[in-house]
Parts: structure tokens; C-alpha cells; sequence
């Protein structure tokens, strides 16, 4: 499969976290940095209840949804790393991991949205 059909799976996977969150949560998710922040809280408040599956899941979709939350937001598009890990890369030099900053917070609870606000600035720290 093409680079491009799978970045389109990523796509169908995002539009998927859309629907079924939103039917379920009656909540309208659209990208932005507020639909983040919902995200953010909504595993907060689920991440007890989630088995090892649950989990890897989670990260799956999230992981789609929070990139491309990310590009939608700050630019970017979905590449490939070396390491076979879906990234939204900025430039040769700057990318961002979704799936990993969603692992990191199924795991260790980290800020989410706080993350995600900093993205444009932690890449303008890294330029210099």
C-alpha cells in the first residue's frame, strides 16, 4: 500500500474518532484546540478503566485524530519515519509524534492540550 492511501487510513481513522465520540459523548469534535482539550479530559477520566487493549486502541485512533488535529492547526502532513512510526512532519528537521504524546498520556498522565498549545513554540525553540 502507498504512502498515500495509508495517510489516508490515518484520515479515515480521525474522521472515525469524530464519529463514534461524538455520537456517543454528544460532542462535536472539529480539530481545534478545544476538541483537544476534550480529548485530553475525556481519557483522564476513562484512563482506570482501560485494559492493555483498550489502550493500544486508543492510541490508534487518538493517535489519527490528535495528527490531524495537528496539521489542521499548525501545518505539516503525515510522513514515515525511519523508525516505521506515523509522524506529522513539519520539515526535515521538525516533526511531531501524535501516537507517542497519546501513549504518554494513556500511561503517564501527561498534559495533552498544554502539549499540544506548545507545539509552535517548542518548534521555534528547536530552530535556534
Amino acid at each position: 500500500m502507498s504512502a498515500s492511501a495509508l495517510s489516508a487510513n490515518l484520515r479515515e481513522d480521525a474522521q472515525l474518532v469524530i464519529d463514534v465520540i461524538g455520537e456517543k459523548e454528544a460532542v462535536t469534535l472539529d480539530y481545534s484546540a478545544e476538541s483537544v482539550r476534550w480529548l485530553d479530559s475525556y481519557i483522564a477520566r476513562h484512563r482506570g478503566e482501560l485494559d492493555a487493549g483498550d489502550k493500544s486502541l486508543l492510541q490508534e485512533k487518538f493517535g489519527a485524530y490528535l495528527g490531524e488535529s495537528i496539521r489542521h492547526n499548525y501545518g505539516g502532513c503525515w510522513a514515515r519515519a525511519r523508525n516505521g512510526e506515523w509522524m506529522i512532519e513539519f520539515d526535515e528537521r521538525h516533526q511531531a509524534s501524535p501516537f507517542a504524546l497519546i501513549a504518554e498520556h494513556l500511561d503517564h498522565h501527561t498534559a495533552l492540550a498544554q502539549t499540544f498549545a506548545s507545539l509552535p513554540r517548542l518548534a521555534l525553540q528547536r530552530q535556534n
